[in-house]
């Protein structure tokens, strides 16, 4: 149930300009899951999805790209191994 509930969020977002857990939440609800809000916000931890911003200025969710997520990943190793104090 969990891969097809991360399935249709793709594809909401795909599709939507979604701002928001609530909206994500009542347009999953609409589609058939009945999700809570806590329920939405661990799929979108777990997606790793991120709000970017939108050309009408508002920010939305989307997908991380994943050569981008492997940047950070080691950015972020390198800065821990580099940081003493």
């Amino acid at each position: 149930m969990k891969a097809k509930r991360h399935a249709k969020i793709l594809e909401l977002i795909e599709e939507f300009d979604i701002d928001t857990q609530e909206e994500l939440q009542d347009r999953l609800n609409q589609a058939g899951f009945t999700v809570t809000q806590a329920t939405v916000s661990r799929d979108i931890k777990e997606m790793h999805l991120i709000k970017v911003l939108a050309e009408d200025g508002v920010y939305r969710y989307a997908m991380i790209d994943k050569n981008d997520q492997g940047v950070g990943d080691r950015l972020i190793r390198m800065l821990s191994d580099s940081v003493v104090d």
